[in-house]
Parts: C-alpha cells; sequence; structure tokens
C-alpha cells in the first residue's frame, strides 16, 4: 500500500515538473480559440477549420459521453475563467 502512494506522489511531482495538463482537453480547446485566421487561402481555410473541430473533439466527447451537449460544455468552459474546466464525473 505505501509503494502505491509513493508511486502516485512520484507521477505527480512528475507531471508538475515535466509540464502535463489535466484536464482533458481544456487546454487545447483554449489554445484553439486564441487562433484567427487571416489572409487564408480557401484550402487554407478548411484547414483552419479542420484544426478548430479537431481541437474541440476532446471536450466535446467526454461531455457527450457523460450525458451532456459537448457543444454547450464547450460553450462553458471556453467562457469560464482561471481553471475552470468539466468534470464528467460529476
Amino acid at each position: 500500500k505505501k509503494a502505491r502512494v509513493e508511486d502516485a506522489l512520484h507521477a505527480t511531482r512528475a507531471a508538475v515538473e515535466e509540464g502535463i495538463l489535466p484536464g482533458g482537453g481544456v487546454a487545447l480547446l483554449r489554445a484553439s480559440s486564441q487562433v484567427k485566421p487571416k489572409g487564408l487561402s480557401d484550402d487554407e481555410s478548411v484547414g483552419y477549420q479542420i484544426v478548430v473541430r479537431a481541437s474541440r473533439a476532446p471536450v466535446t466527447m467526454i461531455s457527450t459521453n457523460a450525458g451532456q451537449d459537448g457543444s454547450i460544455v464547450c460553450e462553458k468552459v471556453l467562457s469560464g475563467e482561471g481553471n475552470y474546466g468539466y468534470n464528467a464525473g460529476t
């Protein structure tokens, strides 16, 4: 039992030191909302839209699998500030 606690502590320390982000895609969702398309060709615009949709996919799927409307959860997460996110377990 003590070894499990030590393993968990080591994993947590490693995650903090190496910059692992918790949150089921929230960081990706927020990052994608900050990228603005300017002066894109038609093909580049299509690619941009694909990347934006793909960036929303983790939060959308997690919330949909939890019985919520994924698009609404994405909008709530984007409008939240600080460490605001979505907890699929509650």
